[in-house]
């Protein structure tokens, strides 16, 4: 019987790891901040639950929004993406966009977020 030896990975197979496993690091660094702020986005959405919403303006409610967007650092999102709109019973406040990012050479990626608040749930 013939006694094979184990021999380890070949330069071509290191070489398409490391071809994925950067592909996949890219991929992470540059679409994980989006969905960070999106996060922050529906936690600012969330933190309207305290707040009697009905009751309050359209100015106040983007101001309150503004303000937690400044102390998150979410700076993408614009003002005039906040709808808001009233209902006899309720108050529902949406958050909707879309981001661009430049991916690699001229592929962009385009990234859509849907964040809704309902008054009448809370």
């Amino acid at each position: 019987m013939k006694k094979h030896s184990q021999r380890g990975i070949s330069s071509l197979g290191l070489l398409a790891i490391l071809a994925i496993g950067g592909f996949v690091l890219l991929a992470a660094f540059r679409l994980g901040p989006l969905y960070i702020d999106n996060y922050f986005v529906s936690s600012a959405l969330d933190s309207l639950a305290d707040e009697k919403v009905h009751e309050m303006s359209d100015g106040q409610i983007r101001r309150k929004l503004a303000n937690y967007f400044v102390v998150n650092n979410v700076r993408d999102i614009d003002m005039r993406d906040i709808g808001i709109e009233r209902e006899r019973t309720h108050t529902l406040v949406k958050v909707d966009y879309e981001k661009r990012v430049d991916f690699l050479a001229n592929i962009d990626v385009v990234v859509e977020f849907k964040n809704h608040f309902n008054s009448s749930q809370y």
